[in-house]
């Protein structure tokens, strides 16, 4: 493995990349000039999207002028913890960004969220616009919480220009994967680029590791609060195998971010690299032809391995919001087809609504990975969205010390085992 001199590139990316959190522009606020002022908050504060929503603000604006809408956006994991202090409060955001499955619940459970059925129930056309599957995903007790705006499934892209220089084919198989692995370290290349700075990504390879190897109904079990355990021996053969992909990665991963490390992909810097579909839109600068492969069957494993990982990202409405009105035209402006077609041709992503991709101008693999979300049989929810939030920091901090040296497969285990009881304690 090689030892990168892209830490202090890491470090100053993390850095510049977490932008503070103005006060929102929720509850009564209007414009000077007599408009109404609504607030939009997201987590894309880096290109293309930044520009992007940028630019469909504006168009919004001149198309209503009779409202302002004024945006404020910090990255991901910033994103998490902000999100949960203002929703709900009396300067929430009009209108928010929201993951499905555990985190949307849980803004719903703290009443932060508008349900949003009454409107639909109104404008079927609006409704029925969105793959029924990408819709689910945001309804909580048979109230819709939120909307869809991009699909997202996790696969590995790899170069095909060293997979066809090595004589490499693309593995559906553990030993398969390992053996690739090897052909291309013994080539004098790293195999894997990996940023585990950011302990999100942990959580989508840990995930689908344990979805690929532990009983199914143990799998579902364990994603139930009041019923969690994680004492199945699966969860630590999981992170056993984690450990020995990491031996394939570059040495300094827990120093990377991912953005950083997705950039030396696109440099050539590694031939393979795990990331979500909709990160096509950022491959514009890769000088070789790319391919994806879904996470290899691991022998012995119990789960599924046709199955993928992901689940749709959307927005919702603040329950505390003085404009719902407003609020709701500007969702159905921002998730509409024209919009969610503009969404795939300037930010690479798979619109949630019908049609879309397929009408878009965007690469073929583009139309091919959303499809291939349209039909998957079954989707692993991401790890940190399908448990309880003290589960999720236990399993994802206590890994990534696994990945650093510092801890054991069975200690984080142990952890979350503990944390888990905490949690079922309360339920």
């Amino acid at each position: 493995m090689r030892k990168s001199t892209r830490i202090a590139v890491a470090a100053a990316a993390a850095a510049a990349l977490v932008l503070p959190l103005a006060a929102c522009a929720g509850g009564d606020s209007t414009a000077t000039d007599g408009q109404v002022e609504i607030s939009f908050f997201h987590r894309w504060p880096n290109e293309p999207k930044n520009t992007y929503y940028s630019d469909i603000v504006a168009e919004f604006e001149k198309e209503n002028p009779d409202i302002k809408v004024t945006v404020e956006s910090v990255l991901n994991d910033a994103y998490k913890d902000k999100v949960k202090v203002v929703a709900g409060s009396a300067n929430a955001p009009d209108v928010l960004f929201t993951w499905s499955g555990s985190f949307v619940d849980e803004l719903v459970s703290n009443d932060a969220l508008l349900d949003l059925s009454p409107w639909l129930e109104k404008d079927t056309e609006f409704r029925d616009s969105f793959y029924p599957s990408q819709l689910a995903a945001f309804a909580v007790d048979d109230a819709q919480y939120g909307l869809p705006v991009g699909m997202q499934s996790k696969l590995f892209f790899y170069n095909k220009d060293v997979f066809e220089d090595l004589g490499l084919e693309v593995p559906t198989t553990w030993d398969e994967f390992i053996d690739v692995l090897e052909k291309i370290q013994d080539a004098g290349l790293t195999p894997i680029e990996y940023g585990a700075q950011e302990q999100w990504t942990i959580a989508h390879y840990v995930g689908t590791l344990n979805q690929r190897v532990v009983d199914p109904e143990v799998f579902a079990a364990d994603q139930d609060p009041a019923k969690g355990e994680f004492t199945d021996e699966g969860y630590v053969e999981a992170l056993e195998r984690f450990q020995e992909l990491a031996e394939y990665m570059n040495d300094d991963l827990t120093a990377v971010g991912h953005e950083v490390a997705r950039n030396a992909w696109i440099a050539g810097e590694a031939p393979i690299m795990y990331m979500q579909s909709a990160e096509v839109g950022y491959f514009g600068d890769a000088a070789f032809e790319y391919g994806t492969f879904n996470f290899p069957e691991v022998a012995g494993g119990k789960g599924d391995p046709e199955e993928l990982t992901g689940a749709p990202e959307g927005f919702g409405i603040s329950k505390t919001t003085k404009h719902p009105e407003e609020a709701e035209r500007f969702l159905e402006f921002l998730l509409s087809k024209e919009s969610g077609i503009a969404y795939a041709e300037q930010a690479g992503e798979l619109s949630a609504v019908v049609g879309a991709v397929d009408d878009a101008d965007v690469p073929e693999i583009s139309k091919e990975l959303a499809q291939g979300i349209v039909d998957a049989s079954a989707m692993t929810t991401w790890l940190d969205n399908a448990y309880d939030p003290q589960i999720v920091q236990a399993y994802l901090s206590e890994t990534q010390l696994m990945l650093s040296g510092q801890q054991t497969p069975e200690g984080v285990m142990s952890a979350v085992q503990e944390a888990a009881k905490r949690v079922r304690d309360a339920s």
